[in-house]
């Protein structure tokens, strides 16, 4: 069971606030890394995502459990 999540995303993408809103509406605890600047590009390098809206959940441990890519994938990742 995911922990928490980091949500990669950009200013310019036009499905992250969908993305959003559903990890929003979760309750999961989580960030929102902009992929657009130096520091979120680095980390979406060491989480190798290749697309935003990506959402990475991680466990108790900050291991990667999952990643899902939209607002459709995020919400069919939420229900398992």
């Amino acid at each position: 069971m995911a922990k928490k999540y980091l949500l990669f995303t950009t200013p310019s993408c036009p499905n992250c606030p969908a993305a959003k809103e559903v990890l929003e509406k979760s309750g999961l605890e989580g960030d929102i890394v902009d992929a657009s600047q130096p520091e979120g590009l680095d980390k979406a390098r060491e989480f190798e995502i290749m697309e935003v809206p990506t959402a990475v959940f991680l466990d108790e441990d900050n291991k990667v459990i999952a990643k899902a890519h939209g607002a459709d994938a995020i919400e069919e990742e939420l229900k398992e």
